[in-house]
């Protein structure tokens, strides 16, 4: 009766989850024009006071100008922590300016801590979206012989956003990076050998850079390794070592390792069938937030399928995921509903609330 989700465990692991443009709404468009007008006209006092009031109802262009107003000290005295607080919210919201902005002050160290891997992430994400400043940053960084430059260029060449898009020199910049012993360069480096993505597909070269990865502290090659050997892909087929190495990335909240663990444990195809195990993995997906994982437990729950059938339980998995949309979970939603008095539907809403409120339908 109910459906529940089924998603494909064998999926790798990814290596990539104008201040005068169009204001994106337009009851603002005139404010924002005019704050530019009197900022282009140096009248900073009236400019900040506009890019103010409109940076505080969300406006990512205006806290961008309010951080870069602070940032040079124009109208105000120069703030660098004020400065770094508008490019931050800005910046959250995707502003490839104001990321890498942002990524100057932590590169530099004023009005934040500095922090070299902060500012590289930032310019790598303002540089993925085609800003060109922040490409100069990301090929200088490589320039320079750096391992972490040279992942970065590597992935831009990957996404192609603002530079040519090659598989072959992401390949190259990327295994580069990865000799260099970094972590995340070596398990993008084994991604790329599994989906032959710049370089003639090998799952047996795949699994070792898996290995190197994990022995530098990745989690996520631990996921992508556990899935060779339970499949026998590259390496002899070998159910307990799967085990271990799913464990070790859930255990290091992989989320995917973690819903993978609870469909191998229910389902016990080649595979140890366990439910308490399978409801202990899927209720710590869940809890991060994962769609798939919700509606599964939610479908135990309201099948009775290795646990007490329990419809307001099953309610409340079925909320947190229809919150974010997902069809099949409206649906289960409204079936259970169906099935439930309205004293059932207020006890389900309240314990659903309570768990909201505690942060256990929205973590990520």
């Amino acid at each position: 009766m109910f459906c529940r989700f089924y998603t494909d465990m064998l999926k790798v692991v990814p290596v990539i989850t104008a201040l005068l443009g169009a204001c994106p709404d337009a009851i603002y468009a005139d404010d924002f024009k005019a704050a530019v007008k009197a900022y282009k006209q140096a009248e900073f006092g009236t400019a900040m006071g506009i890019f103010r009031q409109l940076a505080e109802t969300g406006d990512k262009r205006a806290q961008f100008a309010l951080g870069l107003l602070f940032d040079n000290g124009e109208g105000v005295e120069a703030d660098y922590a004020a400065a770094a607080h508008w490019y931050e919210l800005s910046a959250t919201q995707g502003y490839a300016k104001a990321q890498f902005n942002l990524a100057l002050l932590y590169e530099q160290g004023r009005g934040v801590e500095q922090n070299n891997e902060t500012a590289s992430n930032l310019f790598l994400r303002a540089a993925e979206v085609g800003n060109v400043d922040a490409i100069e940053k990301v090929l200088a960084l490589a320039s320079r012989a750096d391992p972490v430059g040279h992942y970065r260029l590597g992935r831009l060449y990957l996404r192609g956003n603002g530079i040519e898009r090659n598989e072959q020199k992401a390949f190259n910049e990327i295994k580069i990076a990865a000799e260099a012993g970094l972590a995340k360069a070596q398990f993008a480096l084994g991604v790329l050998h599994e989906t032959g993505r710049g370089v003639v597909p090998s799952y047996t070269e795949a699994a070792r850079w898996y290995q190197h990865a994990i022995q530098s502290g990745s989690a996520e090659a631990n996921f992508n390794l556990a899935r060779l050997y339970r499949l026998g892909s590259g390496v002899p087929r070998d159910i307990e070592r799967a085990k271990e190495h799913y464990i070790t990335a859930a255990e290091l909240d992989v989320i995917e390792a973690q819903l993978s663990l609870g469909m191998l444990f229910e389902a016990g195809q080649n595979w140890p069938r366990d439910i308490d195990q399978s409801v202990y993995w899927y209720r710590k997906a869940a809890r991060f937030g994962n769609v798939p994982a919700q509606i599964n437990l939610g479908y135990l729950y309201a099948e009775g399928k290795g646990v007490a059938r329990d419809l307001i339980e099953a309610y409340c998995w079925y909320a947190m995921a229809a919150e974010l949309n997902h069809p099949v979970a409206i649906t289960n939603l409204e079936i259970i509903s169906s099935e439930l008095t309205k004293s059932e539907i207020a006890t389900a809403k309240e314990k659903f609330a309570y768990r909201k409120q505690q942060g256990l339908a929205s973590k990520s």
